[in-house]
Order: structure tokens, then sequence, then C-alpha cells
């Protein structure tokens, strides 16, 4: 049995539909946990794939390259860089990368004024550096999120083959 759960990771104070670092992980034979998280971080051994498209991985950068409007939104969301920089520092995925041993697809958009390019640009050099499986797929003509329909075709197809390659391929059993 399969299962598949979606992590979304924001700050403490809830979820935002803005800036925030979506991870759809699969399970081959696992339940999906009660309380998903960045289950690729927490859970390492549970998930076989995992996906993360235009997330905040890193507060510090996030709030240093985003723009003015986003950083005085995302303040409030997250926290305060200036006063909750050890906060922040430690809600950030990114200092805990080395314990993710799924294969991760990273897809973003090259013009995200939400979260700029170098949150996906860290994931993949970390995941690189550590010797894990990691593919990135950047939409150079798309910003925070797919707007275009080939655009949102070629993300769907690459999500499909990707979890085939990682899942299915790898447990034929996977399939049934």
């Amino acid at each position: 049995m399969s299962s598949v759960a979606v992590s979304v990771t924001s700050a403490p104070s809830g979820v935002s539909g803005v800036g925030m670092m979506v991870t759809v992980m699969v399970s081959l034979s696992l339940p999906v946990p009660s309380v998903v998280e960045t289950v690729s971080v927490r859970e390492p051994d549970t998930f076989a794939a995992g996906v993360n498209m235009y997330g905040i991985v890193n507060f510090q950068t996030f709030f240093a390259q985003s723009t003015p409007w986003m950083g005085a939104v995302s303040s409030g969301e997250y926290g305060n860089p200036k006063t909750q920089a050890d906060l922040l520092k430690r809600l950030s995925p990114i200092h805990k990368l080395e314990r993710v041993r799924a294969a991760m697809l990273v897809m973003h958009g090259a013009n995200d004024t939400n979260v700029p390019l170098v949150e996906a640009q860290q994931v993949v050099d970390t995941l690189k550096k550590n010797g894990r499986d990691v593919e990135f797929l950047l939409f150079p003509d798309e910003g925070h999120g797919w707007r275009k329909i080939p655009n949102r075709v070629k993300s769907t197809v690459t999500l499909a083959d990707f979890f085939r390659r990682h899942l299915i391929e790898i447990n034929p059993q996977a399939a049934l």
C-alpha cells in the first residue's frame, strides 16, 4: 500500500498561502503521519521521494533577498529577522538537509518575487554536496507557482515521471 503526504512548512503561527515550502512525499508502505511537517527531514527513513515547490528553506537568505513588501508581510507571518533571528534559524529546513535520504525534485520559477530563486538553489546545492539524488526543474518564464498551461503540464508530467522512477520502478508492488 502506498501513501501520499503533503507537507507545508511554515512558522509556528500557522500555514500561509504565501511563501511556504510545500513538500510532497510518498511512502512505499507506511501510513501518512498524523502531523505532517517537513517529513523528509523529521522522518528521513519513512519516505522514498519528495518534491519542493517554490518554498522557503532559509529564512536568513529569504529576508535578505526578498522584496521589501514581501519581507514586511513575512515578518508578521514567520517572525522578525532582526529580533527573532535565532528562532528563524531553528525553523529553517536548510540547516537539517543533511538528514534527507529520499530522492528530491526541486521546482521553482526564475521570476519568483515571493520566494527568491536562491531558496531552491540552496536545496539543490546542499543535497548535491551531500551526495543525494536531487533534480532541479527551473521555469524561466514563471514566478511563484505556474500560471502558464504548458508549464503546469510540464510540472505535472515531471512529478509523475519522478515518482514513477523513484517509487514504482524501484518497488513494482507499490503500483498495485
